[in-house]
């Protein structure tokens, strides 16, 4: 894992596109996602985003003739904006 001052941060507000607000408190509220707390505010880091969608991602079909996208495609969908930042 890369040192966390070097890597992007996420907003929970950043990461709606993949899920509500709600959703990611009770993710990271259960230890499921791990996070940086600064005062009152939450960032997510991206080797944990990574590392959690990752974990959770499920292949297509061995029928489908596409191949199943990488976790950074995934984010880069969803995320475009944050992403180019890098």
């Amino acid at each position: 894992m890369t040192i966390l001052s070097e890597q992007k941060m996420f907003d929970i507000s950043d990461l709606g596109h993949l899920a509500s607000p709600r959703t990611w408190r009770r993710l990271i509220s259960r230890g499921e996602i791990g996070v940086l707390r600064i005062g009152g505010a939450v960032k997510v880091p991206e080797a944990e985003l990574e590392r959690f969608l990752s974990e959770r991602f499920t292949p297509a079909r061995a029928n489908r003739k596409e191949e199943p996208r990488t976790v950074a495609e995934i984010i880069d969908l969803a995320l475009p904006r944050k992403r180019r930042a890098l």
